[in-house]
């Protein structure tokens, strides 16, 4: 029985570091646009990222993946005072550039 419990700790201990950090967040896209030649309509979607460190940002409408990207961490000067989607147009097509999470010093910068 106490091995039992032992592995199970152990089991739990080692998973705690992977989903410490994930984050699942909602937020509005508000103009039609393009995540990595990815179509995103206007409209409420789901974020998963990791708040701690770079890695994958994953857009979803309900279970539904609509894009999955890279990003990095940037920091703002002060913290957002609202969620906030930045756009690029640089070659005619609408592009996420970052995104601001209201209450947050950090930012994702989109590559």
């Amino acid at each position: 029985m106490r091995q039992v419990m032992l592995v199970s700790l152990a089991l739990v201990l080692l998973s705690l570091p992977v989903w410490a950090a994930k984050r699942k967040r909602e937020t509005v896209i508000p103009r039609d646009c393009t995540v990595q030649g990815q179509e995103v309509k206007t409209g409420t979607y789901t974020l998963e990222y990791d708040d701690e460190q770079p890695g994958e940002l994953i857009i979803r409408n309900g279970s539904r993946e609509v894009a999955r990207t890279s990003y990095t961490l940037v920091e703002l000067p002060k913290p957002a005072t609202a969620d906030t989607v930045v756009f690029t147009n640089k070659d005619g097509t609408r592009r996420i550039a970052r995104i601001e999470m209201k209450g947050s010093k950090m930012a994702l910068q989109i590559e």
